[in-house]
């Protein structure tokens, strides 16, 4: 079985690296751009790293990377908070079904989708430009183990039947300015993943720690899940993790990262990111006023939300 499975992974790092073989032979400066609606998707080669943007139009503006790739190890996880998505395996190491909102290139499905081949990879983006450019020029490739519905997230989990359970869930969606979409961040989002959660699933949120509403999504978080950490990346991302299964302390928290660092070879630090992971109540000391926080839901919006990021 072993066997098998490194056979199967070499073969398909070698069909990676052949979708691949395109974008390393061209010279450096913009492979992709096309019109998606409010924005501009756009790929950039740089110095041996492919970077994929969402540009405003209004503006001609971003404040975020959405995705690189390291063509010359396409299974390396380039960006910390994606090597600290990847922390659900602590909880579910061999998760049967993921399910993803948000694709950008394709960057997390596609590291899940090789180093677990029995796991089903289910994804939702509402952007189907993005994902033409991660098919384009990240290497991704669908089957039926990884698959993409151009749909919004949280509607697309709606629409699973009741017994659909997932064992990792996971929420990655921006706009190229920094926009959490509000109804991806409301107790009735997270009622809703806990109620597609198998027995001891976990669930995990990309936030930017400069959003204004950070604490108030932290503890609509807490609202719903009995365990929550906190991995942060300098002062920029937070990942949330969160699951009602049995409480890890830290250090297992950690050796099971390690476990995990060994067997799969990752080429990124996964104990590092393991070792970063904030718990019980560290959270206070790095989240300023979570206990004052307000949790949202879906019929109250706070104040001031749209204002400061489309308009």
């Amino acid at each position: 079985m072993i066997y098998q499975q490194k056979n199967w992974q070499a073969i398909n790092l070698a069909n990676i690296q052949q979708r691949l073989a395109w974008v390393q032979q061209q010279p450096d400066g913009v492979v992709f751009c096309k019109d998606s609606g409010s924005q501009y998707v756009a790929v950039r080669k740089d110095k041996g790293q492919i970077k994929l943007c969402l540009i405003e139009k209004l503006n001609l503006h971003t404040d975020l990377l959405q995705s690189v790739l390291d063509l010359n190890n396409p299974l390396h996880l380039v960006s910390e908070y994606t090597q600290a998505m990847m922390l659900g395996l602590v909880w579910q190491n061999q998760p049967k079904k993921v399910y993803i909102a948000g694709f950008g290139g394709g960057r997390i499905p596609l590291v899940l989708h090789h180093y677990l081949p029995e796991t089903v990879v289910e994804c939702a983006d509402v952007d189907a430009i993005a994902i033409s450019a991660a098919i384009q020029c990240f290497g991704v490739q669908f089957d039926g183990r990884l698959t993409v519905a151009i749909q919004d997230g949280r509607e697309y989990l709606e629409q699973q039947s009741p017994d659909i359970r997932y064992d990792i869930i996971m929420t990655d969606v921006f706009f190229g300015n920094g926009y959490f979409p509000h109804r991806l961040a409301t107790k009735e989002f997270y009622e809703l993943c806990k109620k597609h959660l198998s027995t001891a699933g976990v669930v995990l949120v990309n936030l930017l720690q400069r959003d204004e509403f950070y604490a108030q999504k932290v503890k609509t978080f807490q609202s719903v899940f009995s365990q929550v950490c906190v991995c942060p990346w300098k002062d920029i991302n937070s990942v949330l993790i969160g699951t009602n299964g049995p409480i890890l302390e830290k250090d297992e928290i950690v050796s099971r990262a390690k476990y995990l660092q060994d067997g799969h070879e990752f080429s990124f630090s996964f104990t590092d990111r393991a070792q970063d992971v904030k718990i019980g109540t560290e959270l206070a000391e790095i989240i300023p006023n979570l206990d004052k926080a307000q949790v949202f839901t879906d019929d109250s919006p706070p104040a001031g939300y749209f204002d400061c990021w489309l308009f």
